[in-house]
């Protein structure tokens, strides 16, 4: 849903957005309230995806975001990934600054994957409880 969302965003993102997503970003770097780093990473997203002239579709990546927080945070925070997933979340916009939608869709798709995988691996591995 969201690859589909930033596909239809990245060619007439408006300006304002992209300063707004560059924003939060500088917010997420300097936020040490852990409980704040995954309403901050929903918001940059959403931010990205908002042009994509499809609300039904925002309004589905919103409650999965909503749904998915405590998992953003537990990776964010247990697990240390907080500066790689800035990383990435700078590469995502450099690429919907060139509004160079493919570039921005794979690394969108890395960037999930990636922080799902490395979740996954931390409970099968027992660095985390199934419990969190």
């Amino acid at each position: 849903m969201e690859c589909e969302a930033l596909r239809l965003s990245v060619p007439v993102l408006p300006g304002a957005k992209l300063e707004e997503a560059e924003q939060v970003l500088d917010q997420i770097d300097a936020e040490r309230n852990v409980g704040r780093w995954g309403a901050l990473n929903r918001v940059f997203h959403l931010s990205l995806y908002d042009a994509c002239g499809n609300r039904r579709l925002l309004d589905l990546i919103d409650a999965h975001h909503n749904a998915a927080d405590r998992y953003v945070r537990i990776l964010l925070s247990n697990l240390d990934y907080r500066t790689h997933s800035q990383t990435q979340h700078r590469h995502l916009l450099a690429a919907c600054r060139q509004r160079d939608g493919k570039k921005a869709v794979s690394v969108l798709r890395q960037h999930m994957r990636e922080g799902s995988e490395t979740l996954v691996n931390a409970i099968d591995g027992g660095g985390l409880s199934r419990k969190s």
